[in-house]
């Protein structure tokens, strides 16, 4: 079958506009009449219609395609095979491939690559994780909603854990610019391939050109094997340029050991990573990122706080020259706790003070104490009021006319009822009672 504008698939996908050409085939726009909406849909290539071997591959693309159900990778919608050609119904993008921007612009600035190439990390972990390898992972199967996020397409060569493989032994499938070492060299696709797959993505962005060239392909697949990676210009951010390296390891094993991870270790760059490319510290963090220092080496570890206007007013500014603002990424990034051997950040003298003795344990032993001695001045103060209130002997009014002004030491207290006080008080008024009279006699005299 070959496709053309207004054919119907199935009777249902009715082709209206061609806008991309593959390896195996050709992507349309199409018009679901069925639920009146636009798709993509991917029909083989009419001289490979009647080809059992392609045929079997776009089934291959579409069941692994619709084993997987993620954000950042197109979905499969249907699939179908009319006139000895096969077709796929997917979701229609709005948007552009990665390949065109960097045919536009051929260097992106890490601020504006780094979302994109951490979406790609999520959606080839899900790929991974449901048991599929993408083996051709390239700025063409990135596509860029208007919207900046990531689909990733085009399964044509994808590999299922329990699929056999359709290569024949020394084939290599996937595009050379992109292969990994050991695909070049006859080996299984594994998922660490991706990763170094988009590794050469991210250092043709970030550089402007590939990390290997050649006049033929078998030429760049044995300078994938053989040769170094050639060093990324310096004013890459050192930190970026260190995570691309490993990224494009030769060995499998020294590459992030997942693309999940990955995704996080990109994330931790977009947060401090302003329009220009160099990291600033904008104030106090949310998320513990390494800070280049003048040298250009990465010191300990410093604490950053990312908003959407600049510094926090909360906080004090430690920023550098460069802009304050620095938009958020599209996935925000994981929190980390501080790392205790970096350095910790600067706060007021007074607040520093109060948190001192706080930790030191000094204010509860403090406030116990003191709530002590208030309990034991309360206790004397009330078995002093319970003394006063206590029972008062009194004198008979001549001994006090006697005396006059002059006071006399009180009479021992007594216990109320017992015998011995009410004895006291008796003789004590006897003998008052003959003082008086004597006092009187004399005067008479």
């Amino acid at each position: 079958m070959k496709p053309a504008p207004d054919i119907k698939l199935d009777g249902r996908y009715r082709l209206v506009d061609k806008i991309a050409t593959g390896g195996m085939g050709e992507v349309w726009v199409a018009h679901d009449e069925a639920l009146a909406r636009d798709v993509a849909v991917k029909v083989l290539r009419e001289e490979f219609a009647g080809d059992t071997g392609f045929l079997e591959r776009f089934r291959v693309e579409a069941r692994n395609s619709a084993s997987l159900s993620h954000p950042n990778i197109a979905q499969l919608y249907d699939y179908g095979e009319q006139e000895g050609s096969g077709y796929l119904v997917m979701e229609l993008v709005v948007g552009e491939p990665m390949s065109d921007l960097l045919e536009r612009e051929p260097v992106l600035s890490a601020r504006r690559l780094l979302p994109l190439l951490a979406q790609t990390a999520r959606a080839l972990h899900a790929a991974h994780v449901g048991g599929v390898v993408h083996r051709d992972v390239k700025p063409g199967n990135i596509l860029i909603s208007r919207g900046g996020r990531v689909k990733i397409t085009d399964f044509g060569v994808s590999l299922g854990t329990n699929q056999a493989s359709m290569t024949a032994t020394g084939m290599v499938m996937g595009t050379a610019q992109y292969l990994s070492p050991e695909q070049a060299v006859g080996k299984a696709a594994a998922p660490a391939s991706d990763i170094y797959s988009l590794g050469v993505v991210a250092y043709e962005a970030l550089v402007g050109h590939r990390p290997f060239t050649g006049p033929t392909a078998v030429d760049i697949a044995v300078a994938h094997v053989n040769k170094p990676v050639p060093a990324m210009p310096t004013t890459v951010d050192k930190r970026l340029a260190d995570l691309v390296m490993l990224m494009l390891s030769k060995n499998p094993e020294q590459r992030p050991r997942s693309a999940a991870s990955l995704a996080r270790l990109l994330d931790e760059l977009v947060a401090e990573t302003p329009p220009e490319g160099v990291p600033v510290i904008v104030g106090e963090s949310r998320a513990v990122q390494p800070s280049l220092g003048a040298s250009g080496a990465a010191p300990d570890r410093v604490p950053v706080r990312v908003t959407g206007g600049g510094a926090s007013s909360s906080a004090p500014a430690a920023a550098p020259a460069g802009p304050a603002g620095v938009i958020p990424p599209s996935y925000p990034p994981r929190r980390r706790l501080r790392d205790d051997s970096g350095a910790r950040p600067r706060v007021p003298s007074t607040v520093t003070r109060v948190t001192r003795v706080t930790r030191g344990g000094l204010t509860w032993p403090l406030l116990a104490l003191v709530l002590l001695l208030l309990a034991l001045l309360g206790a004397a103060f009330a078995d002093r009021l319970t003394r006063a209130d206590g029972p008062v002997p009194m004198r008979p009014a001549g001994v006090v006319q006697a005396m006059g002004a002059r006071s006399s030491p009180p009479p021992p207290r007594v216990p109320a009822g017992s015998d011995a006080g009410d004895a006291m008080i008796t003789t004590s008024v006897s003998a008052a009672s003959a003082a008086d009279a004597l006092t009187t006699t004399a005067k008479d005299s």
